[in-house]
C-alpha cells in the first residue's frame, strides 16, 4: 500500500468522524443506554421510553422542534440510538428537505452496511475527504445508489420521493428483506405522474408498508423531508430487527472432526439457497488449538483437544463442537521398502531425504506478520451492563489488573464482582480493518471465580451507533471443577472499525486479561462488503428480585405424537395473549409455559437426547414460542420499549427405577442401570444422578446457546407424580436435584397427583412450588366433593391448584360440566385470585377454543380468561347433561 494511499486514507477518516456529528448526537452512548425508545405514537409508548432511558442513565434525545410533529417518536428513537441528529443541538428541522447524501448515510446505518473507503471518487461532488464517501460507495457498490450521468450524484440535493422508493427496492435485494405480498394499496391517483422506472418501486414499497400515500395520492415528485425520512428509516430497521432474530441458516457440518495441523471450512448457507441477509460471524473458544478464519475456514494447530466453533447470523447463534485428532502418518508400503532396500546407497553430493515421512503441512492460525494487536495502543473503558454498586466496586479494587488495564499484554489479572456483566470499549488509535478480537479468562470455582458463558462483539465507526458482530461461547460445562483458562475469540470480516465493544457477563467474579484487537491497514476495494444486524436491544436483567412472577402456567408436551406434540408460533400466540374474536391483542393469557415430553418416553439416553433435539427445533417448541412472544409484543406495540418476556420451566425426564440399560454416558464405559436389583441400591442411585446431572448441563446448555430474546428460563420441573418409595434413595435424588436447580438460580416444581404419596413432604424435598391435581375431571364417577377435598389439601399444605380439561369438553355435556365446576368452586372460595396455577389441558386441546366461532366453545377460552382476573362470576355448579 503506497505512503498516498495511506495519508489519503488518514484524511477520509479523520474528515468521517469529524463530519459525522452532523449525522449523530454528541454525546457517546453508555452500557446501560441500549434500550430503544417507543416506536410508536402512544402516550403509554411515549411514557415507556422516558422510564425507561432514565432507568439506564440517559435521557431520550427530544428535538424542541418535534414536539408537534407525526414523526416524533421515529426521530427520537433513531436519534437515542445515534442513527440521526439534528441540524443544530436542540433543533432537527423535521420539515426540511433531507439531501441524497445525508439519506445514504441513513440507510447505510438502519441496513447495518458497514463502509468501506475506495480508492476512485466515482462522483465529482462526492470527494474522497467526504465524510459521506464511504456510505455513498459502499451503497454504490452494492447498487443501490447510482448517480447521473453527468458524474454527479446530486449529493448536496433533496430527494423526491419516487427516488427513494427506487432506493429501498433495490436496499430490499440487498438486505434479502423478504418483498411483502400485494395489497392492492398502491393504486394512487397520480401514479402516472411518476417516471417508469420507479412505478413498481412504489408498488413495492406501499405493499412493504415504508411508504404510504395519503387522500389516494403517492406524490411520487413530491420532496422527502427529514421527518419522513425518520419515520421511513425506521420501518427499515424494525424489518432488520425482525430478520436478525428470526433469521434462519444453516452449517454444512454439526460437528467437526479436524486432524491436528490440516483444515476443514464451515459453510453457512440460507435453507431457501438465497443470499443471507447478515453476514456469518464465526467465533472459536480455543485459539491455541487453532482459528476459525473469517471465510469460516477452520484451522488446527499441531495440537489435539476440543473446542467450540460459534457461527453467528444477525443475533442467532449455532454452536459447531471441535475435535482435533492427532496427525496420521502414513507407512510406507513394504514392497516400497524392500525396492528402497536394494537401491544403491546416495552419493555424497545427491541430496539425502529423511528416514521420517513427510510431516503434514501446517498452516498458521493467523498470519500474524500482517496482523497487529493494537488493543494495548487504545484508549478503554469499562461499564457495567447493570446498575452499578457501590460495595462491589470497592470488592473490585482488590482486583484491579496491570497498570495498563485490560488491553495490557500482562499475565495479571482484572477482576469483576457481579453487577450482570460489563461492556469494554476500545477505541482504536485510527481506523483499522479489524479481524479478530480475543479476550482470556480463568476459572477458580473454589474462590467463586467462574468463566462468563459468552464473548459478544460490537463495532462502531462513531463510538455511538454500534452494529452487532457475533459471539463465542466455550464448551466447558458447568459441573467442571478444576482451574482453567479459556480464550475466546471472534473474526470478523475485516471490518473497518474505529471502535470495538465487547460484552460478557457475570454472575459472581469473572477474572479476565489480555483484551486483543487484531487488525490490519484497511486497502480500498478489499474483501466483501459486511452486513450487520443493529444491536441487541435491552431487556431487563433477570434476577430474583425483577423477573415476572409465575402465575398461570401452561403444560405443553412435545416430542411426540406429531401434530399433536408440534407446537408452531400460530399455536402458542393465543396461548401467550389473549385475543379477541376480532383478532386484538387484549393481555397476556398464560405468562408462563412448561414443556415436558410425553408420559411414554423412555428413559435412555437417545430417547432424552432426541426430545432435546425436537425441544430446540427451529421454528417449532422453543423457538416458535420465541417468535410467539416477539409478536405478542409487537401487537401490544412493547416490542421497541418495554417488551414482555414469558416465563419458561422445562421438565428433567424421570429416571425409571427399572431401566438396566439407559446407555453411555461421555466418560462412562458401559451403559448405566438403575435398577437395585442387578448393582445395589447405592451404585443404582448414583447411576440416577448421573442421568439427571448430564440432561441438566445438556438443557441448560443449549438453552444458553439460543439466547432466546422473548424466554426466560424460571424453572425445572420434577417429572414424575409421586414419591417413589420403591426407586434407589428417591428423596436423596430429588433433594439432590433441587440443589442443582438453585445453584442455577432457577426455581423446582412439582405436580402430583390428588393422593399420590409424598404430597405432603413436597416443601422437605426442596421445591418451591407444587402443584396438586385434582384427578376431578374423569370419566370415573367423581363428586363434586373431590374438589373440596382438593382445596382442603391445597389450603393445609400450602400448595397451588391445576385446573384440568381436554378436547372431550367441546362435545360432551359431562366434561364440559367437570371443567365449570372447577372454575365455579375454585372462585367460590377465593382460589382464582390469589394464587398460582397450572393448567392441563392433553396435547393442544385448548387452541380449538381459542379459535372457534362457536359462541359456547368460545367462552371456555373467554370464561377461562375471565377466571384468571379473578372476573368470572359464577358460583353454582352445572348439574346438566345437555351443554349451552
Amino acid at each position: 500500500m503506497s505512503n498516498l494511499y495511506r495519508a489519503t486514507r488518514s484524511r477520509i477518516v479523520a474528515a468521517c468522524l469529524a463530519a459525522l456529528m452532523l449525522l449523530t448526537a454528541a454525546a457517546p452512548i453508555s452500557a446501560q443506554e441500549t434500550t430503544a425508545p417507543a416506536p410508536a405514537g402512544t402516550q403509554e409508548a411515549q411514557n415507556e421510553t422516558a422510564e425507561t432511558a432514565a432507568a439506564s442513565g440517559e435521557e431520550p434525545i427530544v428535538f424542541k422542534d418535534v414536539e408537534n410533529s407525526f414523526a416524533k417518536d421515529a426521530i427520537t428513537r433513531l436519534a437515542s440510538l445515534h442513527l440521526i441528529s439534528g441540524v443544530e443541538e436542540d433543533q432537527f428541522y423535521p420539515q426540511k428537505p433531507i439531501t441524497r447524501q445525508d439519506v445514504a448515510v441513513l440507510l447505510s446505518k438502519v441496513i447495518g452496511l458497514q463502509p468501506v473507503g475506495t480508492a476512485e471518487a466515482k462522483y465529482e461532488d462526492v470527494g474522497l475527504d467526504s465524510p459521506y464517501a464511504p456510505y455513498v460507495y459502499t451503497l454504490a457498490e452494492l447498487e443501490v445508489l447510482k448517480g447521473r450521468p453527468d458524474n454527479q450524484l446530486g449529493a448536496a440535493d433533496p430527494l423526491t420521493r419516487q427516488e427513494l422508493a427506487v432506493l429501498l427496492t433495490r436496499l430490499m435485494k440487498a438486505g434479502q428483506i423478504q418483498p411483502a405480498s400485494a395489497t392492492g394499496s398502491a393504486d394512487y391517483e397520480d401514479i402516472e405522474e411518476a417516471a417508469d422506472y420507479a412505478r413498481d418501486a412504489i408498488v413495492a414499497v406501499t405493499n412493504q408498508r415504508w411508504m404510504t400515500g395519503a387522500n389516494g395520492s403517492f406524490r411520487p415528485l413530491g420532496i422527502v423531508t427529514r421527518a419522513e425520512a425518520a419515520i421511513i428509516a425506521e420501518r427499515v430497521l424494525d424489518a432488520r430487527y425482525a430478520q436478525a432474530e428470526q433469521v434462519k441458516f444453516e452449517v454444512n457440518v454439526e460437528r467437526l472432526n479436524v486432524m491436528a495441523g490440516s483444515s476443514e471450512r464451515v459453510t453457512v448457507k440460507s435453507p431457501d439457497g438465497k443470499k443471507l441477509p447478515f453476514t456469518p460471524i464465526y467465533g472459536f473458544d480455543r485459539p491455541e488449538l487453532g482459528s476459525i478464519q473469517p471465510d469460516g475456514t477452520f484451522v488446527a494447530g499441531p495440537a489435539t483437544g476440543t473446542g467450540n466453533v460459534t457461527v453467528t447470523v444477525g443475533h442467532r447463534t449455532h454452536t459447531i463442537p471441535v475435535q482435533i485428532t492427532a496427525a496420521v502418518v502414513a507407512p510406507k508400503p513394504e514392497e516400497e521398502e524392500s525396492k528402497l532396500s536394494k537401491e544403491p546407497e546416495p552419493s555424497a553430493s545427491e541430496p539425502q531425504e529423511s528416514a521420517e515421512s513427510t510431516p503434514v503441512e501446517e498452516t498458521s492460525p493467523v498470519q500474524e506478520e500482517q496482523l497487529q494487536n493494537i488493543a494495548p495502543d487504545s484508549f478503554t473503558s469499562v461499564k457495567t451492563v447493570g446498575p452499578a454498586d457501590n460495595y462491589f466496586r470497592e470488592v473490585e479494587k482488590a482486583y484491579p489488573g496491570p497498570v495498563g488495564g485490560l488491553t495490557a499484554v500482562s499475565e495479571e489479572w482484572t477482576g469483576y464482582n457481579r453487577q450482570y456483566g460489563r461492556k469494554v470499549t476500545v477505541a482504536l488509535p485510527e481506523g483499522k480493518a479489524v479481524e479478530r478480537v480475543n479476550l482470556t479468562f480463568q476459572q477458580r470455582k473454589t474462590s467463586g471465580i467462574t468463566l462468563p458463558s459468552s464473548l459478544e462483539v460490537e463495532v462502531s465507526q462513531d463510538g455511538k451507533a454500534w452494529s452487532y458482530a457475533g459471539k463465542a461461547v466455550h464448551d466447558v460445562p458447568a459441573s467442571e471443577e478444576k482451574m482453567l483458562t479459556r480464550t475466546l475469540a471472534v473474526s470478523l470480516p475485516q471490518l473497518e472499525a474505529r471502535y470495538v465493544r465487547v460484552t460478557f457477563p457475570v454472575k459472581v467474579f469473572v477474572f479476565a486479561r489480555q483484551l486483543e484487537v487484531w487488525a490490519k491497514d484497511a486497502e480500498a476495494g478489499s474483501g466483501d462488503i459486511a452486513l450487520l444486524p443493529p444491536p441487541k436491544k435491552f431487556q431487563p436483567i433477570d434476577n430474583g428480585q425483577t423477573r415476572r412472577p409465575v402465575e398461570n402456567m401452561l403444560l405443553v408436551y412435545t416430542g411426540m405424537h406429531d401434530e399433536l406434540g408440534t407446537w408452531t408460533k400460530e399455536d402458542f400466540l393465543p396461548m401467550v395473549g389473549y385475543l379477541t374474536q376480532d383478532g386484538y391483542m387484549r393481555d397476556q393469557m398464560f405468562d408462563t409455559i412448561l414443556l415436558l415430553p410425553y408420559q411414554t418416553m423412555p428413559a435412555t439416553r437417545d430417547s432424552w437426547n432426541a426430545y432435546l433435539n425436537d425441544l430446540f427445533r427451529m421454528d417449532r417448541q422453543l423457538d416458535a414460542l420465541n417468535s410467539a412472544m416477539r409478536e405478542y409484543n409487537r401487537l401490544r406495540g412493547t416490542l421497541y420499549t418495554t417488551p414482555t418476556k414469558e416465563n419458561v420451566v422445562l421438565a428433567i425426564p424421570y429416571p425409571n427405577a427399572a431401566q438396566k440399560d439407559f446407555g453411555k454416558l461421555p466418560g462412562e464405559e458401559t451403559s448405566l442401570s438403575f435398577n437395585a436389583a442387578g448393582i445395589g441400591e447405592e451404585m443404582a442411585y448414583q447411576n440416577r444422578k448421573k442421568a439427571v446431572e448430564w440432561y441438566f448441563q445438556e438443557l441448560l446448555k443449549r438453552w444458553n446457546k439460543e439466547g432466546y430474546s422473548y424466554l426466560n428460563l424460571d424453572g425445572i420441573y420434577w417429572f414424575h407424580e409421586l414419591i417413589e418409595d420403591s426407586a434407589p434413595k428417591e428423596r436423596e435424588l430429588i433433594r439432590s436435584t433441587a440443589s442443582m436447580v438453585h445453584d442455577e438460580a432457577l426455581r423446582f416444581y412439582w405436580i402430583p397427583y390428588y393422593g399420590s404419596p409424598g404430597v405432603e413432604e413436597w416443601k422437605s424435598l426442596y421445591f418451591d412450588r407444587a402443584f396438586l391435581q385434582p384427578n376431578y375431571y374423569s370419566d370415573k364417577p367423581v363428586t363434586i366433593e373431590r374438589i373440596q377435598g382438593v382445596l382442603d389439601a391445597v389450603q393445609k399444605y400450602g400448595m397451588d391448584i391445576e385446573i384440568e380439561g381436554d378436547h372431550k369438553m367441546y362435545n360432551d355435556p359431562k366434561f364440559y360440566q367437570l371443567y365449570y365446576n372447577q372454575l365455579a368452586a375454585t372462585h367460590k372460595l377465593g382460589m382464582d385470585k390469589n394464587n398460582v396455577h397450572a393448567y392441563y389441558f392433553g396435547s393442544k386441546a385448548f387452541l380449538p377454543a381459542a379459535r372457534s366461532k362457536d359462541e359456547a366453545i368460545r367462552a371456555i377460552y373467554d370464561d377461562t380468561y375471565k377466571w384468571m382476573r379473578g372476573r368470572f362470576d359464577r358460583e353454582e355448579f352445572l348439574e346438566t347433561d345437555v351443554m349451552p
